[in-house]
């Protein structure tokens, strides 16, 4: 029994090394922080945990869906607690980063110091401190990724899809953007080694929970602020996007436009985030007393933000490639928004989060480059590999994400920075024979 877990442990080495720092690393800063964050998104989700627990809906206003609030409500509320559930929750991302990196054929000791170092960014123990659900999208987004990763789709294994199909309704759940996910890994499966038989599929089952969770809110949210969709959010960011040409919109939607404008150019001449103005429009009341409900409101800026969007489709365009599209690839800094009581930590922290923003930032414009190399490949040899996959979801994020809205974009990103390092690191693993498991050269008799 002895030899049998001195053996296990010997065999795992890695993984139980990989928890053990981590462990230890994140509990310094938890009692180094020693405390929760909260930015301006953590009121609504704070809000419906409060509506989870009294099991009242009756001032429900649609602003989130129940991925993330159940899981606090599952944890009594208790904002400590989430913040150690959520570095617990780092810990498992980092085990399914080595064990993927493992079936992208790196070795051990590479996948154990890229899934370390990738840990030890900053921007996870912020994350990680906040009421926000970053933490809870990037493991769901690592754990797919592992099944991805893990020969998905030359397997047909019922269990595997019922898991993934899971993974996506609890995503989905979480953020509803994530919609697109089982039509982009169904798309993938079709163009690697296209046949028409593949069209019936096992593989189907992977849209069932995520098409049932995400109508199945949507139609709850109908029934309490009267409009079949999953957060009354959309037509507010829908109206994001229009802030460089809101005064193009119809006549009709003057009462949107006048306030929209002008919050717009009095938060650009002070300074400020400008994406916020339609936000400002809302809080100033300014389409009362016709439209008072959040609800209304929001559907009200949707209406105008497709009208003007549809008559205006050369600025949508063209601001959603310079501003919404161009922000994602930035770093999103998560440290204005905290605050540290010891200045000799903050000050610490303050240099070690300015040093790796920069290195983040060099990343992303290497990824960005490897993408077109990586385009001219598939172009050329129409082979869907592990490097396409992991663009397909990057890209897809990012250009779908600047199409929906615009603020923020580069806080949209924190999920795919691991999938962005990977590209580059497997660009080096196969130039260069970085990072790689050597091969077997069998030996002459």
């Amino acid at each position: 029994m002895h030899q049998k877990m001195k053996q296990h442990l010997l065999n795992n080495k890695y993984i139980y090394g990989l928890i053990l720092i981590l462990t230890i690393a994140k509990l310094l800063f938890f009692i180094g922080y020693n405390t929760f964050s909260e930015a301006p998104d953590s009121w609504a989700f704070n809000h419906f945990v409060t509506e989870l627990i009294n099991d009242n809906f009756d001032d429900f206003v649609g602003e989130r869906t129940p991925g993330y609030p159940y899981l606090i409500y599952l944890l009594n509320h208790d904002k400590m607690v989430v913040v150690l559930v959520q570095m617990l929750m780092g810990i498992c991302t980092a085990v399914f980063w080595f064990k993927t990196l493992l079936n992208l054929n790196f070795t051990s000791k590479a996948a154990f110091f890229i899934s370390l170092v990738s840990s030890l960014y900053l921007q996870n123990f912020f994350y990680e401190t906040f009421i926000l659900a970053e933490t809870f999208m990037l493991m769901l987004n690592s754990i797919v990724l592992y099944f991805l990763m893990d020969n998905y789709f030359e397997k047909k294994q019922i269990l595997v899809e019922i898991i993934l199909s899971i993974l996506l309704a609890i995503l989905i759940l979480v953020k509803p953007f994530f919609i697109f996910y089982p039509f982009l890994i169904f798309a993938l499966y079709l163009i690697k080694n296209f046949s028409w038989k593949k069209f019936v599929s096992v593989k189907l089952i992977l849209f069932i929970l995520p098409l049932y969770a995400y109508f199945s809110w949507c139609s709850f949210v109908e029934e309490r602020i009267g409009y079949f969709e999953p957060t009354a959010y959309f037509g507010l960011n829908l109206a994001q996007n229009c802030l460089y040409f809101a005064e193009k919109g119809p006549k009709e939607y003057e009462f949107i436009m006048k306030p929209y404008v002008q919050y717009r150019e009095e938060m650009l001449k002070n300074g400020e985030d400008p994406s916020m103005a339609i936000w400002r429009v809302w809080g100033g009341q300014h389409l009362a007393p016709k439209y008072t409900k959040f609800a209304d409101v929001t559907h009200q800026f949707g209406n105008y933000a497709k009208a003007t969007i549809s008559n205006n489709l050369g600025d949508y365009f063209y601001y959603t490639l310079t501003h919404s599209w161009f922000d994602f690839w930035r770093v999103f800094d998560m440290k204005p928004y905290m605050k540290f009581q010891d200045d000799t930590f903050n000050s610490t922290i303050s240099i070690i989060n300015s040093i790796q923003i920069v290195m983040m930032s060099i990343i992303k414009f290497i990824f960005l480059l490897l993408s077109f190399y990586y385009l001219y490949v598939w172009i050329k040899n129409k082979k869907i590999n592990a490097v396409l996959i992991l663009l397909a979801f990057i890209h897809s994020s990012a250009i779908l994400q600047g199409a929906v809205t615009y603020g923020t974009n580069a806080k949209y990103a924190f999920p795919y920075e691991f999938f962005m390092l990977v590209v580059v690191l497997l660009f080096l693993r196969d130039k260069f024979n970085w990072f790689s498991k050597p091969q077997h050269i069998p030996q002459p008799a």
